[in-house]
C-alpha cells in the first residue's frame, strides 16, 4: 500500500488504474484457469460428457441466480431477467433425461458489492460457453445438438459489452466485495466440476 494513503484511497487508486473488469480478471485468473483445464478433456460431442457438464454448470448456476434474483434490483443490471439462464439449463436437463437441480429452499440476497463480481462470473461463463456450443452443435448425437438452450442463451444480445458498460459504473468502494463475490462464485463452479469428475 502506498505509504500515506488509506485502505479505501488505495482500492479506488487500483480501480481507477485497472478499471473493474481488469481488478477482476486479474483477481480470479488462478481460479479461471483452474475452471477452464477441468473441463479441458470432456468432449462434449459426447452425451454423457455433455449431459455431466450440464450438471455440473446447473449445480453452481441455480442457486447463484435465485441469489442474485433475491438481491436488491438497484444492484443488479437494469436487463437482469434477460440474463437469467436456469430455465435454459434446466430444459436441456429435463430433455436430455436428467434432472435438473430443484430451486434452493432459501436464497440469500448478495451484499450489492458482490453482485458486480458473482454477475462477472456468469457473464464470463456465457462467452466461454460459445466455443462449448461449437462442440455440440457438432455432435454426432441429435439429442445433444437440439438441447442448447443453456449455451445459446442470449445468443445476439450483445449481453457481454452491456455487462462490461454496467460493470465500470460501480463505484470504487465495491471492488473487494466485487472480488469476494467473483471468487466465491468460481469456487461454486470448481466444487460442482469436482463432484462430477
Amino acid at each position: 500500500m502506498t505509504e500515506g494513503m488509506g485502505r479505501e484511497d488505495a482500492v479506488r487508486a487500483r480501480v481507477v488504474d485497472q478499471g473493474l473488469r481488469g481488478l477482476l480478471r486479474r483477481a480470479t485468473s488462478d481460479a479461471h484457469h483452474r475452471l477452464d483445464s477441468g473441463w479441458a478433456g470432456h468432449d462434449l460431442q459426447e452425451r454423457g460428457a455433455y449431459v455431466g457438464f450440464l450438471a455440473a454448470m446447473a449445480a453452481a448456476l441455480v442457486p447463484l441466480e435465485a441469489d442474485l434474483a433475491a438481491s436488491p434490483p438497484e444492484a443488479l443490471p437494469p436487463d437482469w431477467p434477460a440474463r437469467r439462464r436456469t430455465d435454459a439449463i434446466r430444459a436441456d436437463l429435463a430433455a436430455l433425461g436428467h434432472p435438473a437441480p430443484p430451486a434452493p429452499a432459501m436464497s440469500r440476497a448478495q451484499p450489492p458489492a458482490e453482485v458486480a463480481g458473482l454477475l462477472y462470473v456468469l457473464e464470463g461463463s456465457r462467452l466461454g460457453g460459445q466455443m462449448l456450443l461449437r462442440q455440440a452443435l457438432a455432435s454426432p448425437d441429435a439429442t445433444v445438438r437440439d438441447n442448447t438452450r443453456f449455451l445459446r442463451q442470449g445468443e445476439g444480445q450483445r449481453l457481454w459489452p452491456s455487462f462490461a458498460a454496467w460493470l465500470e459504473t460501480r463505484p470504487a468502494s465495491d471492488a473487494d466485495g466485487a472480488v469476494a463475490g467473483a471468487l466465491r462464485a468460481f469456487s461454486q463452479f470448481e466444487n460442482a466440476q469436482s463432484a462430477r469428475a
